[in-house]
């Protein structure tokens, strides 16, 4: 048994060699609980870069294969936590994360923190502390429809922004400020048919967004949380043109790089490709040949191993 004095001694263990330790743990539940081990262990887990370094890990983590399904099942007031195994090449539901009362849709998410919608209103939420905070009611916007939104994070203020696309304007939503901005497009945006809203993408410090306009050009268009604007980027020059044989279909986050997924119907022909950290440069990631797909509908999720897995 120890000894009180025991008890009472400083550990050992170099403090790189703990925080090194607790970057590892992949749940943010355990090191939430881990802060009240000591006030030095408290200290190193609310580091901000500390908490930058762990998002940063698990985006890029091979492991990264849990997802929480957009909907409610219509029986239970909660959203279907599920795994995808590759050995089964099957995904199968996990637990069941219950949400605050009135949300039924999570409609899209950043580091770990939904924006959940009801009929009337919107709403933060962090799940792995249960913290929600109400954003703003709908009628609100005074706008006719939203055509998308996305929640973005300014690393240099701490600041989750939400935003909400109209077809002229724009609305930022600060979570810092509790304040909402709105600014003009100075473009007609609309989605593209088939692949709904909420397809905002946090990578890399920004979201981005496809979106088309009255031409029916199809766009890679993103938030800069530095100058609040939205602004467009050029996508890899073999597939600049609209009159191209694949067409944009879809964007995701792959282990921490924004990447375009396009698709050849007529072909049968599938790539993705992956845009470079820091810096507005494509590669070509992989093409997928005999390839049949939904038109519009498919989208890379995840990599598992040394697989893509296409939903």
């Amino acid at each position: 048994m120890a000894t009180e004095s025991e008890k009472t001694t400083p550990s050992n263990i170099p403090p790189e060699i703990i925080e090194i330790i607790l970057s590892k743990l992949s749940s943010v539940k355990s090191l939430l609980r881990f802060k009240s081990v000591s006030k030095s262990w408290n200290s190193i887990i609310s580091d901000p870069v500390f908490i930058q370094n762990h998002l940063q890990s698990s985006n890029n983590s091979p492991n990264n294969n849990i997802f929480v399904s957009s909907n409610t099942d219509g029986t239970d007031r909660g959203f279907p936590l599920v795994d995808f195994d590759v050995r089964k090449s099957d995904a199968g539901k996990i637990s069941e994360d219950n949400i605050p009362n009135g949300y039924n849709s999570i409609l899209c998410e950043c580091n770990g923190v939904l924006l959940l919608g009801s009929r009337v209103e919107y709403a933060l939420w962090n799940p792995s502390i249960r913290c929600e905070m109400f954003l703003i009611y709908k009628y609100e916007f005074h706008e006719d429809y939203i055509v998308d939104y996305g929640i973005c994070y300014d690393q240099i203020t701490g600041d989750f922004k939400v935003v909400f696309i109209f077809p002229t304007k724009y609305a930022i939503y600060s979570s810092n400020n509790n304040s909402l901005t709105k600014k003009n497009l100075g473009t007609n945006y609309h989605t593209i048919d088939g692949t709904g809203s909420g397809l905002g993408i946090f990578v890399d410090g920004a979201t981005y967004w496809i979106l088309s306009d009255d031409t029916i050009s199809t766009h890679l268009v993103y938030f800069d949380p530095r100058t609040d604007e939205i602004k467009r980027m050029q996508k890899p020059e073999q597939r600049q043109s609209d009159d191209d044989k694949f067409q944009l279909m879809n964007i995701a986050s792959l282990r921490g790089r924004l990447c375009l997924y396009f698709y050849n119907k007529k072909e049968r022909i599938a790539q993705i490709w992956m845009k470079e950290k820091g810096i507005d440069k494509w590669k070509e990631f992989i093409t997928f040949h005999n390839f049949e797909a939904p038109y519009k509908l498919s989208r890379p999720i995840c990599l598992v191993e040394n697989k893509v897995v296409i939903q």
